[in-house]
């Protein structure tokens, strides 16, 4: 396993990854072990290009210890969500060909290995709500994610645009 961290508007971030691909983001630093990994690099270009508000080339993904439901649930989102982008739990579910299982998919939101790069900041409620956020920070953080990505919120906590 290798493993390296940057530091975003958040805060540090890192990244662990191994031969096939991204196996995990999260929050903080972690000791820097083998940062030579291609997986690593990529993860920490992609990252650098989102803060900038640029495009990049999403880093492999290593899924293999996911249910398959997860991975569809996930690989699900990042095609259906761009920069800028929200989708509600709802909506996701029956993206990924399961209309009755919003509640799960908030489950695999709570558990996804790849915040930011898989973007479960971008599901929201069917009432435009943020609803929660399992990041450092939780919905304040999710609020600035999606602030990051143009959209503003009315007075109750909806997202205006």
């Amino acid at each position: 396993m290798a493993q390296d961290w940057v530091v975003t508007p958040l805060g540090p971030i890192h990244f662990e990854a191994n031969d096939v691909g991204l196996t995990k983001i999260g929050w903080g630093e972690v000791p820097q072990l083998d940062a030579s990994n291609e997986h690593l690099a990529a993860a920490k270009a992609w990252m650098d290009s989102y803060f900038a508000g640029l495009q990049a080339p999403i880093p492999k993904l290593d899924d293999s210890a996911l249910t398959n439901f997860q991975s569809r649930i996930l690989h699900a989102l990042v095609e259906h969500t761009g920069f800028g982008q929200t989708i509600s739990y709802a909506g996701l579910a029956s993206s990924a060909g399961h209309p009755r299982a919003s509640r799960a998919v908030g489950s695999v939101m709570a558990m996804n290995p790849w915040p930011l790069l898989v973007p479960c900041h971008r599901v929201v409620r069917s009432d435009r709500v943020i609803g929660n956020y399992s990041g450092a920070g939780g919905p304040s953080t999710k609020i600035q994610l999606l602030r990051h990505e143009g959209h503003d919120f009315d007075d109750a906590g909806h997202i205006a645009s």
